[in-house]
């Protein structure tokens, strides 16, 4: 069971798409995520149980970025992150909203959103598309899933 969305945010400022026109390389390519629109430094959390399997930066994409392995099927990627969670390191074990990092600009962005991904069995979908039993979040996590207002 996943979470709906890694964070509280107010518009979805880009979506899924196989053609999309990217706004700083000014070409069409492939967007295999969404893109959460929120404040920098808006915290990030993960959707699932799992395990951070890689931790970095790519100078040309993503910028700051978490991986996170749920279980042999899914795998999930936060992007653009101004920082990570005090701690975070690869190998460690993340439960259900378990904070990762936090939204920003970093790689190639041109203003602080999330670049989230799904993989299952590793090929994109689209998060939104996602079929899964809406989860229970603990009452100490609830505030940080709310819906923000715009």
């Amino acid at each position: 069971t996943f979470l709906k969305a890694p964070l509280r945010y107010s518009r979805i400022s880009s979506g899924f798409s196989n053609n999309r026109f990217h706004p700083v390389l000014k070409k069409y390519r492939p967007h295999h995520g969404i893109d959460y629109a929120a404040p920098s430094g808006t915290p990030v959390y993960t959707i699932g149980d799992g395990t951070v399997i890689k931790k970095g930066y790519q100078k040309r994409g993503g910028g700051n970025y978490i991986k996170v392995k749920h279980n042999a099927n899914y795998t999930t990627v936060y992007m653009h992150l101004k920082g990570f969670a005090k701690g975070i390191h690869v190998g460690q074990r993340l439960k259900q909203g378990d904070l990762v990092g936090y939204v920003g600009a970093t790689g190639l962005a041109t203003g602080p959103h999330l670049d989230f991904r799904v993989y299952r069995n590793g090929l994109a979908i689209n998060p939104l598309k996602m079929k899964s039993t809406p989860a229970t979040v603990s009452k100490t996590r609830r505030t940080s899933f709310a819906p923000s207002q715009a």
